[in-house]
């Protein structure tokens, strides 16, 4: 904890774009309340970058290749019960 920079929650509060700023760059900044450790501002783990999202429709692909859907289309189950006609 040596190396960990400190700030004070008011800081924090009027230069968050800059605490960030270098969280971002591998710091991690300890915030302080009247002296004493009260938080630790750390950089995020895991992936860096782009979000990436399964792919729910090649998924359904793959789980239904080949599968036969049996029965009534929704959309005439609902017209049958609204009791609309074509």
């Amino acid at each position: 904890m040596s190396n960990m920079k400190t700030t004070t929650v008011r800081q924090v509060q009027h230069a968050l774009a800059s605490v960030l700023a270098e969280v971002q760059k591998g710091q991690e900044i300890a915030v302080t309340r009247r002296g004493k450790v009260v938080a630790r501002i750390v950089p995020a783990t895991g992936a860096q970058g782009h979000l990436r999202w399964p792919d729910s429709a090649a998924r359904m692909n793959r789980l239904m290749s080949g599968a036969t859907v049996k029965g009534t289309a929704p959309s005439e189950l609902v017209r049958d019960l609204r009791g609309e006609r074509l």
